[in-house]
């Protein structure tokens, strides 16, 4: 699909990242109060949290989606020089 539609092989990234860290989040909602592990206690799964509530609650700008930001800089096919 890249070599035929940028923008949709793209969009569909985003959406399967976005979805695995939804999948995660559940997982810890389900599972944030039971004994044994900590989640914030370890780096790994304390990011994957914090990266899907900044991506999720969108209120600031630390991710731009790469599709947006081709159209703003004027695509993919501009020249670089």
């Amino acid at each position: 699909l890249i070599n035929i539609d940028q923008e949709e092989a793209v969009s569909n990234l985003d959406r399967s990242f976005d979805g695995i860290l939804e999948s995660f989040h559940r997982l810890y909602d389900v599972t944030k109060k039971a004994p044994g592990f900590e989640y914030f206690s370890c780096g790994d799964t304390s990011l994957l949290i914090v990266l899907r509530n900044a991506i999720h609650h969108r209120d600031h700008s630390l991710f731009i989606s790469w599709n947006s930001m081709m159209r703003e800089n004027g695509g993919v096919n501009r020249p670089v020089f």
